[in-house]
């Protein structure tokens, strides 16, 4: 039989008794009603701390958006008769099962033995998956560890799937028995099999509709409100309240999820009502994605902003994107520059996926929260060798040539003499610091967490402390407000030694 005809077979359904089946498998689902799934990441490693599981936060978050709502997440050890009961209690609960690792070739990889047991079925050799192994590995034999790969429990189906980009046959098929859906533990793997067959798990009779609501309020003060909407609304919508004590720029968020738009709508509008409009943001969850359109529309009442993008499409003008890079070091300014940058290349090359290179100079003990915050800046951007010019922030301690005052206020300069001669661009000199964190925080870009603790300008551990200025007692201990509040920029230093 062709892989298309089988395709088509295995996607064959009858209706018997208000359930579907497909290819003898029963889905709990009738007409109308929502599909539910339950996932079940095995391993000890999990259990142990030695392995952080993502797997079903991308399964949930995808699942989520097909019209699935996963109803149980369980992590159990490798146990023949753990796995057997836990897949056995789920399959009978919930339309879909997707377990997450325990599918290879060692001793502790015992997925396919429990779920077996958990049918009372036996495990035997695929043929089909006999074949591939033997393709993947060469001619190894029957009781070899790779071939433990082939051997699935004796009702096990296979799903190809195709690639959703390339519609290519994937090379390897995913094997489920009954409702059951077993997936590769490592994340790569099981993030990439699962967009082959997430056709599998589409239910177009329920599409969930969600809108957030951010809040800059502690969810003590406002735990009275939701419950009353929440038991208002509570048959027609669900209501989540999640506090957030490391955001810099919102404390609650929450989440108002339900089958229809105007339904939403109402709740986040009773919501709104109820909340003084000071706590109640504007919160933009993904400011790098809205970058460009957020950024030019800003300029248009912010001259400063005008003026930095103006001499950054100058920039490109004059240099290719190859030659260009961003003298990084994790501050204020530099965010902000990063994110002027990014605002004119989605404009300007929004073909690009490279990003750009980023130059970051070490300093003797950096703070580690800088050391996290530039490597998730960096995340964003693919690194590459240093190229002829470099773009950089208001303040240069952390680049490794001097800088001519003479010269402070042109945006173009060459580098002194007997440095290595690039030009350098500076777009934000004429920035006040009022400036930099007013197109920070009106824009919700992410900066570095010191700032939040009164730490105004940052240097290392051995020089740098947290701004006297900012400091107030709270019940006979002492705490900072965050840097944006420092009401004399002339003292911004002061904690610089």
């Amino acid at each position: 039989m062709s892989y298309v005809s089988a395709l088509r077979k295995s996607q064959r359904l009858l209706c018997i008794g208000g359930h579907l089946v497909r290819r003898g498998i029963i889905n709990k689902m009738s007409s109308g009603s929502d599909a539910t799934a339950g996932i079940i990441v095995i391993g000890d490693e999990i259990l142990k701390g030695q392995t952080l599981d993502t797997n079903s936060h991308f399964l949930s978050k995808h699942l989520f958006s097909l019209g699935v709502k996963v109803q149980r997440v369980s992590v159990i050890p490798d146990d023949l008769e753990v796995i057997a009961k836990e897949v056995r209690e789920f399959s009978s609960k919930y339309t879909y099962v997707l377990t997450s690792g325990g599918i290879g070739p060692t001793h502790d990889d015992m997925t396919s033995e429990g779920i077996a047991m958990a049918f009372g079925e036996e495990v035997k050799p695929h043929a089909e998956l006999v074949k591939l192994v033997r393709q993947f590995f060469g001619d190894v034999s029957m009781d070899s560890p790779e071939m433990k790969l082939a051997h699935v429990p004796e009702s096990a189906q296979l799903r190809y799937g195709v690639h959703p980009i390339t519609g290519k046959t994937a090379p390897y098929p995913l094997v489920t028995v009954r409702n059951v859906y077993l997936f590769p533990g490592i994340p790569h793997l099981l993030e990439r099999n699962f967009a082959n067959v997430e056709h599998l798990f589409r239910n177009e009779a329920v599409q969930f509709h969600v809108r957030q609501m951010f809040l800059a309020q502690d969810e003590m003060s406002i735990a009275g409100m939701i419950s009353k909407v929440n038991k208002q609304y509570k048959d027609r919508v669900d209501l989540g309240s999640y506090p957030k004590l490391d955001n810099s720029y919102y404390q609650v968020k929450l989440t108002i999820q339900g089958k229809t738009t105007e339904i939403v709508d109402e709740v986040y509008n009773h919501l709104a009502s109820l909340f003084p409009p000071e706590i109640l943001l504007d919160y933009d969850v993904d400011p790098v994605a809205h970058a460009a359109d957020k950024v030019y529309a800003l300029a248009d009442t912010f001259p400063h902003a005008r003026h930095a993008l103006d001499v950054i499409e100058e920039c490109f003008d004059r240099y290719s994107l190859e030659e260009v890079c961003l003298s990084f070091n994790g501050g204020k300014d530099c965010t902000v520059l990063l994110h002027l940058m990014h605002a004119v290349m989605q404009r300007r090359y929004p073909g690009n996926r490279a990003g750009m290179p980023l130059l970051y100079v070490r300093c003797d003990l950096p703070f580690p929260e800088v050391e996290q915050f530039i490597h998730e800046s960096a995340d964003r951007q693919q690194q590459s060798e240093q190229p002829a010019s470099g773009v950089e922030g208001r303040y240069h301690g952390h680049t490794s040539q001097p800088i001519s005052r003479a010269a402070d206020h042109e945006a173009f300069m060459m580098t002194d003499a007997g440095w290595p001669q690039f030009m350098r661009v500076q777009p934000i000199m004429d920035w006040t610091y009022e400036d930099i964190w007013k197109f920070l925080r009106q824009l919700c870009v992410p900066y570095c967490s010191l700032y939040d603790k009164g730490y105004t300008s940052l240097g290392s551990m051995h020089n740098t402390h947290p701004n006297s200025q900012l400091k107030y007692m709270d019940q006979d201990m002492v705490k900072y407000r965050p840097a944006y509040k420092l009401k004399d920029a002339s003292q911004e230093r002061t904690n610089r030694f």
